[in-house]
């Protein structure tokens, strides 16, 4: 394996995700099925986001001719480098130990791909790096380049979620005010786990926003009217989001996917009434709003 030069890297983990993200089968499966309904046989591919490698094998596997890709952990890079090696893929793959963007400001990227793929998606969608990242698809994209994946949906509904939002602040404690800790709070969202929380719903589902990676004005503020249809507090909203491998769907709504769900506090607990119509706003962050309209 190549040597670690990064002691930031050296002296941090690999995140757990990792693992559980490879042994997701049904998104592996529906990676598969997106790559070999491609017609890749001699095409060029850029992936941003390596990991162990598997979408590029799964790219060498179907007769891609070259696969260049981006990962900016040195670490796992080097042992992707192994991975692919081991596999005997290794003439037809180049993993470049870079982000996309530095990848791009060093010519090691080609203009115009046939395809580029990118899996760099958390719960909420934006949290690894999603704006640089589609910034970076359209700045070597062609209006010939099929981009996987083509499509994400992120739905969200009103809820009560006490237990979620208890997470993300603190209060008295022992007689003592500590709520001036909560200026460190998370404003905009974060994982929770679809197993182990069951928010109450105060709203129906609506689809908070579209994203596309070569749409620029996908991150613009978004606003929705919602009905609440009970009464309640609400902590914040709960997200899950549908992506598209071409006609290929994952979805982080399954309690099997590796995905979490993503809970958007808001900043003071509101009570909603059953009925009533709010002005739900959400910026390219992930935080929200609720107002009473």
């Amino acid at each position: 394996m190549n040597e670690i030069k990064s002691p930031a890297l050296t002296n941090s983990k690999v995140p757990g995700w990792h693992f559980t993200m490879m042994r997701d089968s049904a998104r592996n499966s529906a990676i598969e099925a997106a790559i070999a309904s491609c017609n890749v046989i001699g095409k060029t591919i850029v992936e941003i986001g390596t990991g162990a490698g598997l979408p590029a094998m799964l790219f060498a596997r179907y007769g891609a001719r070259k696969v260049l890709s981006c990962e900016m952990d040195e670490r796992i890079a080097a042992a992707a480098r192994e991975i692919i090696r081991a596999n005997e893929l290794k003439d037809c793959i180049e993993v470049i130990a870079k982000s996309s963007r530095q990848a791009i400001l060093d010519g090691d990227l080609p203009l115009a791909p046939d395809i580029i793929f990118t899996e760099t998606l958390d719960a909420g969608v934006v949290g690894e790096g999603y704006e640089a990242i589609a910034e970076d698809i359209r700045r070597i994209a062609s209006h010939n380049t099929v981009v996987l994946p083509n499509r994400i949906q992120q739905f969200g509904f009103l809820c009560t979620d006490v237990d979620a939002f208890e997470r993300n602040s603190v209060f008295k404690q022992c007689g003592f005010d500590l709520s001036g800790f909560n200026v460190f709070a998370e404003r905009s969202y974060f994982l929770v786990s679809q197993l182990q929380n069951d928010p109450v719903c105060l709203s129906a589902t609506v689809l908070f926003r579209d994203y596309d990676y070569l749409n620029p004005n996908a991150l613009d503020p978004v606003e929705h009217q919602v009905i609440a249809y009970s009464s309640g507090v609400c902590h914040g909203m709960t997200s899950y989001f549908d992506v598209y491998f071409g006609k290929f769907l994952v979805t982080s709504r399954d309690r099997k996917s590796h995905w979490h769900a993503a809970f958007h506090p808001l900043r003071e607990p509101m009570q909603v009434q059953s009925g009533r119509r709010y002005l739900l706003r959400g910026d390219k962050t992930g935080l929200i709003d609720l107002v009473s309209l």
